[in-house]
């Protein structure tokens, strides 16, 4: 199985530039070889000031007969190593990632990460660090947003479940994460008391209760460690070639 990678110019003659990458399976067939596509990676290059390039992943899709069998984690893992290898590139990003990339993106960066000293279960216990969102641009041109997530994901790896005071230090911390939306929405709120009188405002607080909000961090944070079990039991699972 090959990776091929084609560059594309965009339409309307603009001068950001974009790569395709194409997965396909070289095989011998009644005496001649043929060419099976197993699927395809899109990707276009934006600005990012002063003077590099944002790679952003557009679309990634392996057809139906090979799915689940790796080769979208291949094809991922190819283009990073190519993006990576160009010292123009800040970091990348993904345009409207669906729930089933937003896994297979984790898989992979868990996997690259975690060969990555910054993180490594005896600095994973101290927090989340500048240098881990530093280590995981350089070397794989990954966002600070997403190295945090990938933080997460190994720090629940290196986490004792049956230490209760480990654990429960592990779930405050990603619930600090989850919650700082709402703490945003808290200032947004005293700003939006000037506009409304007292019944309006009242109303909006009934909206928007204490108990309301901790009843959706808990779901979102369940939620959220049953994807991360998921991703770290396909981790424990993997055997590189």
């Amino acid at each position: 199985i090959t990776c091929i990678i084609c560059h594309l110019k965009q339409w309307y003659q603009r001068r950001v530039r974009g790569s395709l990458y194409t997965l396909f399976e070289k095989v011998q067939e009644g005496g001649s070889i043929r060419y099976r596509s197993l699927g395809f990676l899109s990707c276009y290059n934006y600005y990012y000031y002063p003077n590099k390039k944002r790679p952003r992943i557009s679309q990634i899709l392996i057809l139906p007969p090979y799915q689940k069998c790796g080769h979208g984690a291949k094809l991922l893992k190819a283009m990073y190593e190519h993006v990576c290898c160009d010292p123009l590139v800040h970091d990348i990003t993904v345009e409207d990632p669906s729930v089933s990339f937003t896994r297979l993106r984790n898989f992979v960066d868990v996997l690259m990460c975690s060969e990555l000293p910054s993180f490594q279960p005896d600095k994973l216990r101290g927090g989340f660090a500048k240098e881990m969102a530093n280590d995981a641009r350089d070397k794989f041109k990954i966002t600070a947003i997403q190295a945090h997530k990938i933080y997460e994901i190994l720090r629940l790896r290196a986490t004792d479940l049956s230490n209760a005071e480990e654990y429960r230090a592990y779930r405050l911390e990603v619930k600090r994460r989850l919650n700082i939306p709402f703490q945003k929405e808290k200032k947004a709120m005293k700003k939006l008391q000037t506009f409304l009188n007292a019944k309006e405002y009242e109303a909006v607080l009934l909206s928007k209760s204490v108990e309301n909000q901790h009843e959706f961090l808990e779901k979102s944070y369940r939620e959220l460690e049953l994807d991360y079990r998921k991703c770290i039991e396909r981790i424990s699972a993997h055997v590189d070639p």
